[in-house]
Parts: C-alpha cells; structure tokens; sequence
C-alpha cells in the first residue's frame, strides 16, 4: 500500500473499530489479487473511508473535480487514491482513467448511485458505472453499507455500522451484455438488485 494510504486506513480502522465498532461481513467475496469493481450504496461522507477499513485491498476512488480544487483536501485524497471525474455528464476521459486502473489489477470503489443517498432508499444507477464494467470486464462485487449516515448517533445508542460484500457478478456474464445504452443498463440495474438484497439481508440479521 501507498504509505499515506496506509497511514490513513491505520487512524480510520482504529477510529471505526474503537468507536463505532464497525462490522464487516463477506469480505471473502473479494478476489485477492486483479481488477475488481466494488459497487456500494452510498449514504455517508465516511462511507469511502470505512470500506478502506472493511476491504483486505487497497482501494480506488472517483471523486468529482471540485474536490480536486480544494487545495488541502484535493492533495490529501490524490494520495489516498481518489479519482477525478466530472459529476451529471457522461465523463469519458473519467470513465478511461477508472477502466486503465482496473485493468492495472487494481480494486476500484464506483457508487453507482452516483451521489449520498441518506434517507433509506436508493437512487437511481448511472449508466457510466455500466460503461466502466463492460469496458473492463472484471468482477464486480457488491456492497451495502448500514448505519453510516446515523454515525454520531450510533455512538449514543451503541448501534453498530455494518459492511457486507457480496458473492461477486463475474467477468463471463459480462461478456453476454451488448456495450450500448441498453447493456449498461442491464449491467447497473443487476448491480443494484444485489445490493438491494445485501440491504433485506443485513437488516434481517
């Protein structure tokens, strides 16, 4: 791992082990080596950082532009992998970037929601995710994230903040989805029925 990226997952997985005592689950899903896709609901401004602590990976992050501009803030997260990409269009130098990085081996964190979700529901998938999947063909494994956005609260009610991965969507099936508008939308909408199910199931348990 890149040393300020280690220096940062170390602080967090104290952070979030110590005081929100984080739970993770099905981290196994995710291959030990090679480009892979995460693909996570998004609630929180700490949910990149807690699936850095969740992950046995170094991970990979889009980010929007604006962030990069911010002169302490835009330093720190180039170092802790971040990704520039421009947010409400269809952002293809972005899109090449994150698919070069996943076909380097690397493991790639997208939202395919595409922005914080934080009242419970989902939003609705942006196709760009399904560009970058077909592009790069690799696994993609699902992520639900439960209780990030209720951290502050969590702490008083000592409610647990839960991570799970799920079994992975492989390369294979990919490799059936025409690359158009259509299969990206295949792609982005069997993306979020796995993680709706990883939803049922966390609130189950």
């Amino acid at each position: 791992m890149k040393p300020h990226y280690r220096i940062v997952r170390l602080l967090s997985n104290f952070l979030f082990h110590s005081i929100w005592r984080v739970r993770r689950a099905g981290e196994h899903n995710i291959p030990d080596s090679g480009g892979v896709i995460i693909a996570s609901n998004h609630k929180a401004f700490f949910d990149p950082p807690l699936l850095s602590v969740a992950s046995k990976r170094e991970l990979y992050f889009l980010a929007k532009k604006e962030l990069f501009k911010i002169k302490v803030l835009g330093w720190l997260i180039k170092r802790l992998n971040a990704i520039p990409i421009s947010r409400g269009t269809f952002d293809r130098e972005g899109i090449k970037r994150a698919v070069d990085i996943l076909k380097k081996g690397k493991a790639l964190v997208l939202f395919p929601e595409g922005k914080r979700i934080r009242n419970g529901t989902f939003g609705e998938p942006k196709l760009g995710v399904g560009k970058i999947a077909l592009e790069a063909k690799v696994p993609i494994v699902p992520a639900y994230i439960f209780g990030s956005n209720f951290f502050f609260r969590s702490i008083l009610k000592n409610e647990r903040v839960c991570v799970s991965f799920g079994p992975p969507i492989h390369p294979e099936w990919l490799k059936k989805i025409p690359k158009d508008k259509n299969g990206y939308k295949m792609v982005v909408q069997e993306i979020m029925e796995r993680i709706k199910s990883l939803a049922f199931k966390t609130k189950l348990n």
